[in-house]
């Protein structure tokens, strides 16, 4: 993860209309693509992380799509980054408008949110301790309880997109 990469800044259609540096980006507000990663084991439990630079937790895998990529490009490049997993076949949730505001940024994307369905061994996976504190399974009511009682635990942007999958995923 560097600042110094270049993103593409979208329209609201989400056409590549300019490139600029992710720091730049962030600055600004400018509406840019990211890809987030859910990973679901056979228990219907989801793998979160919880991230080093701000000890709250988030997707199984996520980050920006670096201007030459596409979504998926990007999945694949930030599962093997920060679980060090090689995935190439995604279900796609769907894409997501979102805004949030962290610290001293404006984080204005559209989020592209896939799901993998398969067991992996926490004990198997090869974390990136610069980008994952640590990884754990949670069950989807566990998630529920989290987002209700202390959303805080949480990235911004995050509980947004997660509530949405599991609205739409009628179990538990």
């Amino acid at each position: 993860m560097t600042t110094n990469e270049f993103l593409a800044i979208v329209n609201e259609n989400d056409e590549i209309i300019s490139k600029a540096k992710r720091d730049e980006i962030h600055n600004s507000g400018k509406l840019h693509r990211e890809t987030s990663i859910l990973i679901v084991n056979q228990n219907n439990e989801i793998l979160i992380q919880k991230r080093s630079d701000n000890n709250k937790l988030d997707y199984s895998a996520s980050g920006h799509v670096l201007y030459n990529e596409d979504y998926k490009e990007a999945a694949e490049r930030e599962i093997k980054e920060e679980l060090g997993l090689t995935i190439t076949k995604f279900n796609k949730i769907g894409k997501f408008k979102i805004k949030s505001n962290d610290q001293s940024k404006i984080n204005n994307r559209f989020i592209c949110l896939f799901e993998v369905k398969d067991d992996y061994k926490i004990t198997d996976l090869k974390i990136n301790k610069k980008e994952v504190k640590s990884i754990d399974y949670y069950s989807k009511s566990k998630l529920k309880e989290i987002i209700k009682n202390n959303p805080d635990l949480m990235c911004a942007g995050f509980i947004d997109l997660l509530n949405k999958y599991l609205e739409e995923q009628n179990d538990n």
